[in-house]
């Protein structure tokens, strides 16, 4: 949900009987921007059950509504901005059930429904209890046939360049019979999908393109926050795992990044061929593969240009482990404690899933406060067991201080603290992972 294009936007009072021009409003833009019309129509009935719940639960005075409706190459975007007065936001969670006798959990029908029809969501909150709910909507794709694409021989040379749409739907195909599943993400099993996200800007890549236009390698990258690159690969498809290959995708992957605002890159899963002379060690995970089996895996970063420093918000629990990875990464930061005073908190709390099958992962994302933290987390951790997804993590913006609140119900459930990604959100992001005596 980086780079929404064409976007156009739409501001109506909170009143129900503007409610034909919003779903009118949503459903044309989703079709003018590329959604198919069954996807269009998810993400138009899932606009209508928010805008319905914003006006029935509206106070007097509300400021208008706000709706942006914009492409991101492969999906479309509704965002909706309005200034919230007490709103229970918790049906977003995927763990949320709705009692059919309970008239006071009926009202909140509609945002579950909402939360169902659409792919993700993404909240925010700013001063003023403004609010931004983002429902993102994806264009359906075909799924990869498992087909055996032509192996690539050894290589006298390679040009390393950004590859056409079809070396890019070859790609996918290639590291699909190439690589096991944990090296790999969701996309590559929808190639015209990838060719979507690269064309839109999402992500980029280069290829290692040999003598006669054969595909020998790529490696891909996009921004895991604000000033925080994340690289994927180097993949190699040629019957020898060529080291010079990797090596060069690598540089051509730095040098581009070089040339934009990054401070880090980083590589979470990275492939054996990763020339990690150009990384330094960032951390590592254990990863549960196809097979049952248990790996280990080594998390790398680069620093690519002086890091001026920032403040982050630490529970503390975790000061212990962000002073120790910041001393050992050579971090510039200013450690603030983040506790709650006894302030008041919205009742519940919104916790999103971000779910791979072709990895077995699933990340959870603070989006909402609450005081029932920890229970929302044991609810999420068990209906992830009840799923068989293997590798569960948690990730924690320290750029936003209220997310420290998770903290303790993480740790007393089984998450530990693994990696701290540099400038992986508004500062630097921790990543915990449940271990598998957790919850």
């Amino acid at each position: 949900m980086k780079r929404v294009v064409r976007e156009v936007l739409l501001a109506t009072g909170c009143d129900e009987d503007f409610l034909p021009l919003v779903t009118s409003f949503v459903k044309e833009a989703a079709l003018c921007h590329g959604l198919g019309r069954d996807e269009a129509m998810g993400l138009t009935l899932a606009g209508e059950e928010i805008f319905v719940h914003l006006c029935r639960t509206a106070k007097p005075g509300r400021e208008p509504v706000e709706i942006r409706c914009g492409s991101g190459g492969y999906y479309v975007q509704a965002e909706f901005s309005f200034t919230a007065e007490d709103l229970d936001l918790r049906a977003f969670n995927l763990t949320t059930s709705i009692a059919l006798d309970d008239d006071a959990e009926l009202e909140g029908m509609g945002l579950v429904i909402a939360s169902r029809l659409v792919d993700r969501f993404q909240l925010s909150f700013e001063q003023a209890r403004h609010v931004r709910l983002s429902l993102v909507q994806e264009k359906s794709y075909p799924l990869h046939e498992e087909d055996s694409p032509p192996v690539c021989p050894p290589l006298s040379r390679v040009s390393i360049r950004p590859p056409s749409p079809e070396e890019v739907k070859l790609i996918a195909r290639q590291a699909r019979h190439c690589y096991l599943g944990h090296y790999l993400s969701d996309f590559f099993k929808y190639p015209g999908k990838l060719v979507d996200m690269l064309a839109a800007g999402e992500y980029q890549g280069l290829a290692a393109i040999g003598p006669a236009g054969e595909v020998g390698g790529a490696i891909l990258w996009n921004w895991a926050g604000r000033r925080t690159v994340e690289c994927f690969g180097p993949y190699v498809f040629t019957e020898d795992s060529d080291s010079v290959m990797a090596e060069s995708l690598v540089e051509g992957c730095i040098g581009a990044i070089a040339r934009t605002h990054a401070v880090g890159l980083i590589n979470t899963r990275p492939t054996p061929q990763l020339p990690e002379q150009h990384f330094e060690r960032l951390g590592t995970l254990k990863a549960s593969t196809e097979d049952g089996a248990s790996m280990t895996v080594h998390a790398w970063f680069r620093l690519m240009r002086e890091d001026e420093g920032c403040a982050v918000w630490v529970h503390e629990d975790l000061q212990e482990f962000v002073q120790r990875e910041c001393r050992r990464l050579v971090l510039p930061r200013e450690i603030r404690r983040a506790q709650n005073a006894g302030e008041n908190l919205p009742a519940h709390s919104v916790i999103s899933v971000q779910s791979d099958r072709l990895q077995g992962r699933a990340v959870l994302r603070p989006m909402w406060p609450g005081s029932d933290c920890e229970a929302n987390i044991e609810k999420h951790v068990h209906l992830m067991r009840q799923e068989g997804i293997p590798n569960l993590f948690f990730m924690m913006d320290l750029g936003q201080a209220w997310q420290a609140d998770f903290t303790s119900g993480l740790l007393h459930h089984g998450f530990t603290p693994c990696l701290l990604l540099p400038y992986a959100g508004e500062a630097d992001v921790i990543l915990l992972q449940l271990s598998e005596s957790g919850s």
